[in-house]
């Protein structure tokens, strides 16, 4: 019997656009961090008396928001500039997440057997099984367009989960083969399945 496996390469055509962005916001992020180091530092070299606790507080204080804008500015750069590959064969579907073109990581783990609900983000199923889960897990570049996101309900040892996808029509070919049991594509996979093979049908 032929193995299946299916990869599909999920491009961010953005990152083009974004690079004096995220050089820009890679700056503001280092200078926060500089700054708020330079902060405590400075704190803990000339504060030597009694209230040098008090003072370190204040001062940690004064830091704080400089590196809670580092953080938020990294989380900003990193979502600009990431991408994702798709990896699914006979019994796993697997994530793996890219940065900046250059790092990758295996990010989620599916077990097909364990997968309970298939459909579109923007349906009535969606809805159904949104309360189900105790995690959202978001493998996406493109967060506008709701009708191409593709909910995942699939089990763990630890909870239900959520994993939110944007497949091809060749991902949805294979995730159908691998998954035996048909009842949980929800009725919006159909009109999605549709819409693919008439992209695909306008590219040609």
């Amino acid at each position: 019997m032929e193995q299946l496996f299916y990869e599909q390469n999920v491009v961010n055509h953005n990152i083009e656009e974004r690079v004096k962005k995220t050089k820009i916001l890679s700056f503001v992020k280092m200078a926060c961090i500089v700054i708020a180091v330079f902060v405590l530092v400075t704190s803990a070299m000339f504060v030597q008396d009694d209230s040098f606790l008090f003072w370190l507080g204040i001062l940690a204080l004064v830091a704080t928001p400089f590196v809670i804008a580092a953080i938020i500015i990294g989380k900003i750069n990193k979502r600009n500039n990431t991408e994702y590959d798709y990896y699914i064969d006979d019994e796993y579907l697997k994530v793996s997440e890219i940065y900046f073109r250059e790092r990758r990581k295996l990010k989620y783990t599916v077990r097909l057997r364990l997968v309970e609900s298939v459909g579109v983000f923007d349906s009535e199923g969606y809805r159904k099984n949104e309360s189900k889960a105790s995690k959202k897990q978001l493998a996406l570049v493109n967060y506008e367009d709701e009708k191409s996101i593709v909910y995942i309900l699939y089990n763990t040892d630890k909870g239900r989960r959520l994993l939110f996808i944007e497949p091809d029509r060749g991902f949805m070919i294979a995730l159908r083969r691998a998954v035996s049991a048909v009842m949980i594509f929800d009725k919006s996979i159909a009109d999605f399945e549709k819409r693919l093979n008439e992209q695909e049908e306008n590219e040609q």
